[in-house]
């Protein structure tokens, strides 16, 4: 069976991997990797777009990813594809290398900040702030074979 290679960031997870997405039931495939029913194509350039969740960013997000040269930030799973001169999807001709070090996962780290609980009977400490920082990284491959 045909198939075509992709490479699919998942941000909260903090990485990237290579996929192979069959030609039958590609967009139900699709769909299940991005983790959403409505998909949109974003071109990044003539030979590269990135399918994401139509309505990722108007979701509450744990995070978002950066793509150096495109403007918007891009919100859930990511499958990035190639593309040749027609638009129609082929094998990715990036490496996975290039890719991830074009993109930024963008997230906030919480910190917890306690207050030190002194009297007769009490030992210990309680939750007074938590801090909020925000972490800015690119995804790490891993390899495909991981079970």
């Amino acid at each position: 069976m045909k198939t075509t290679k992709a490479y699919l960031v998942e941000p909260l997870n903090g990485t990237i991997r290579v996929v192979s997405i069959p030609e039958e039931n590609r967009l139900a495939i699709i769909r299940s990797l991005i983790g959403c029913d409505l998909i949109d194509i974003v071109r990044m350039d003539d030979r590269l777009a990135v399918v994401v969740d139509d309505n990722g960013l108007n979701e509450t997000l744990p995070c978002l990813t950066r793509f150096d040269g495109y403007p918007s930030p891009l919100a859930g799973n990511l499958l990035i594809i190639g593309t040749d001169e027609n638009g129609d999807t082929i094998d990715i001709a990036a490496g996975i290398d290039e890719i991830a070090g074009r993109l930024t996962i963008v997230r906030p780290v919480l910190r917890p900040v306690f207050q030190a609980l002194e009297g007769t009977r009490i030992f210990g400490r309680q939750l007074c702030a938590m801090e909020v920082r925000i972490e800015l990284r690119p995804p790490t491959v891993v390899s495909e074979n991981i079970h």
